[in-house]
């Protein structure tokens, strides 16, 4: 019987995110910002969290005002700061986020001496794959030393375990220099994961494609990874070796979409996490459809909000959402 207590640990950039209050006029043209916090990886912590998943966030938080005013936040969300780490000398990094004049999202880091690329070997010494159920990582980290060896290291000893790994690579890429070496590290970690998601612009940069269909067929993985593709107001789709399955998005009045993906990566998270191999490989293409409705739901909702971290629901609130529509769940 597996211990079904055991935290995920998730694990990466935790920042402040400057969310433009002018949704169209993109990154040039908006003059009014709001400041929240995010970062991927803490974005998807905080979901886990209010999903009631039994999680620690591994990080570096910049030695400054903006990362004591993140602690500040991990604490009064009741979040454990045991995996916390800070460095004197390294500094929270910021994001700028906006959407254009077609709705995509734009954004542009400022990150000079940033917590979350110092991340250094020793600093993760005591870590023990065995005391968690899921490790989970983003790609962000991995653009720069030390901390892209540190993660590295981090997923190896948690694969040799085999300790079930989680990515999201969430790729930006107007923070890449060589885009070569990028993806090359990336399609790595790809070809070992067990759970993976990836939005539409994901899949296509690190498949150098510009079709979808080319750019999964190159897509390397193993044969019982589980893939989740998100595809924006058009839903997602979970594909398993030659199995696929979708489910469509639902239609709501989008305030903002920064967080949607992390939300959604939470959601799957919480389904998954506390499963053993055996009952990963024997999910249904019904099961499949359920953890697609309720990811897809729980994007619906943080859509609707500003702020990524922020904007996170609880379990009660996506299942009230799908309540109301008509889906019980």
């Amino acid at each position: 019987m597996r211990d079904r207590s055991k935290p995920v640990l998730c694990s990466g950039e935790i920042l402040f995110d400057f969310i433009s209050r002018e949704p169209m006029k993109g990154l040039e043209g908006t003059t009014l910002f709001e400041k929240k916090p995010g970062g991927a990886p803490f974005n998807i912590s905080v979901g886990l969290h209010r999903l009631g998943v039994p999680m620690e966030f591994l990080a570096k938080i910049g030695m400054d005002e903006f990362g004591n005013a993140l602690l500040e936040y991990l604490k009064s969300l009741g979040i454990s700061t045991s995996y916390v780490i800070r460095e004197h000398g390294t500094k929270t990094p910021i994001a700028f986020a906006a959407l254009d004049g077609e709705g995509k999202p734009e954004f542009r880091f400022y990150w000079d001496h940033a917590a979350h690329l110092s991340l250094k070997s020793e600093e993760i010494e005591e870590i023990d794959p065995l005391n968690f159920s899921l490790f989970h990582f983003g790609a962000i980290v991995l653009l720069e030393e030390p901390s892209a060896s540190t993660y590295l290291e981090l997923f190896e000893r948690f694969s040799s375990r085999g300790v079930k790994t989680s990515f999201d690579p969430n790729i930006r890429r107007s923070a890449i220099e060589d885009h070569d070496s990028f993806r090359a590290t990336v399609r790595e970690i790809i070809s070992r994961v067990d759970i993976l998601k990836l939005s539409d612009d994901d899949l296509l940069y690190i498949c150098d494609s510009d079709n979808l269909d080319e750019a999964l067929s190159r897509l390397k993985v193993r044969p019982d990874t589980l893939v989740f593709l998100t595809l924006g107001s058009r839903g997602s789709t979970v594909y398993r070796g030659r199995t696929s399955v979708k489910r469509e998005g639902f239609k709501v009045k989008v305030a903002e979409t920064t967080g949607c993906g992390d939300s959604f990566m939470a959601a799957v998270i919480s389904k998954l996490y506390n499963m053993g191999d055996e009952e990963l490989r024997s999910l249904t293409e019904e099961d499949l459809g359920s953890i697609l409705t309720f990811a897809n739901a729980e994007a619906a909702i943080v859509a609707t909000r500003y702020g990524g971290a922020s904007s996170m629901p609880a379990e009660s609130e996506v299942n009230q959402f799908l309540k109301e529509r008509g889906m019980d769940h």
